[in-house]
């Protein structure tokens, strides 16, 4: 889910209680999600690059 939506979901859309929370500036927040961080399984990711798939094929 993308870390707005868990926000949203465990800290009922509270930013600033949720960077309190994991001790990181609120400022820190608005960075994440401005750049599209997501959360797994309670872990939270960033997007590193685009992978093109379309007529592209992976070889050894």
């Amino acid at each position: 889910m993308t870390l707005i939506e868990y926000i949203e979901k465990h800290f009922s859309g509270n930013q600033a209680q949720f960077a309190r929370y994991i001790k990181v500036a609120p400022a820190q927040i608005t960075q994440w999600i401005n750049k599209d961080f997501i959360v797994v399984d309670d872990v939270l990711y960033s997007p590193r690059r685009t992978l093109k798939s379309e007529g592209s094929k992976i070889t050894d």
